[in-house]
């Protein structure tokens, strides 16, 4: 799904999203079209069909369920793949991650791929107890691993002391604090409605920014299949127990069959199999059914979608 309108401008492009900052009444908006394409290892990979509207509403759902806890972007959601948002003067220079398993993991920032393979007990500033297993829920509950944002290669861990030197010293004082206690909070609000709906919120990255007046809000997406990772609570306990996978609902069920194929980012991307295109679907599909009691439009046709989409961001830029 490609949009594009010219009187515009060309849009900015992100792995998933495609934006424009318009300026109305002196206020600065995000548009914000989430698309169905698919990434992994910091490459595009495929699109998954109805991907973009999972991830656009069932933000628009969180961003509504936590604003009590946190002030965040959300202005209007005109259709299935757009979101209108307030535009932040400045973001968070760190990733802030909260997870609550040692959910398995190849990646050089998991705990996981540090703590069994690295053999490293202290790591992002805490320190791990012995005898740790894959998938295990952290004994010492949630934690936060900050992480850098790198502009290029991998980002880096940080401990908790060095994320507040660099985002105090870019956005002021206090401001790490704030994102901290946000984020803990925002999590815990996640972790129990997911958990209730008979899934596990094991991991997420949350994305803060600040607005014109100077204050903390939470922006981009939020508690999406491709923020966090999400577990079948049902299986988790035989699955754990028998050192077996457990059922995902989030974008490692591309990446597990990416490693098998031995992609792990560089090289030619594999022509993905249908049938993993169509797990992925399910996968994206299910939480925010599970979650919302609600159901996503049936439309997914990329013309239709991109007409759409091109008709209401026209309508908020004219109105």
């Amino acid at each position: 799904m490609g949009v594009e309108i010219p009187e515009l401008g060309v849009p900015i492009k992100g792995k998933v999203r495609d934006c424009w900052i318009i300026n109305k009444n002196g206020i600065d908006y995000r548009v914000m079209v989430t698309t169905d394409r698919q990434s992994a290892y910091d490459r595009l990979i495929c699109t998954v069909p109805g991907k973009g509207q999972v991830l656009n509403m069932l933000s628009a759902y969180w961003f509504d369920k936590t604003k009590a806890l946190v002030a965040n972007h959300m202005v209007e959601v005109p259709h299935p793949n757009v979101l209108i948002a307030r535009e932040a003067k400045e973001t968070l220079p760190v990733e802030v991650v909260l997870r609550r398993y040692m959910a398995k993991s190849s990646t050089s920032t998991s705990i996981y791929h540090n703590y069994a393979h690295r053999v490293r007990n202290e790591i992002y500033g805490i320190k791990f107890p012995d005898g740790l297993q894959a998938n295990q829920e952290f004994p010492m509950g949630t934690i936060l691993t900050p992480t850098t944002k790198a502009e290029s290669g991998h980002d880096q861990e940080l401990t908790d002391e060095q994320a507040l030197k660099i985002v105090d010293a870019k956005l002021g004082n206090g401001t790490w604090n704030k994102a901290k206690a946000a984020a803990h909070k925002i999590f815990e609000s996640g972790r129990k409605q997911y958990m209730d709906n008979g899934l596990i919120l094991v991991d997420t990255k949350y994305e803060f920014g600040i607005d014109s007046l100077g204050n903390l809000m939470l922006i981009d997406e939020v508690h999406t299949p491709d923020s966090s990772r999400l577990w079948l609570a049902e299986t988790y306990k035989d699955k754990f127990e028998n050192e077996q996978t457990p059922d995902t609902f989030d974008k490692d069920i591309l990446r597990r069959w990416l490693a098998e194929k031995g992609f792990t980012g560089d090289g030619l991307v594999p022509q993905v199999d249908t049938a993993i295109i169509d797990a992925m679907v399910d996968a994206y599909v299910a939480p925010y059914k599970m979650v919302t009691g609600r159901t996503l439009s049936s439309q997914h046709d990329p013309d239709v979608i991109s007409k759409e989409v091109s008709h209401h961001i026209k309508a908020f830029a004219s109105r």
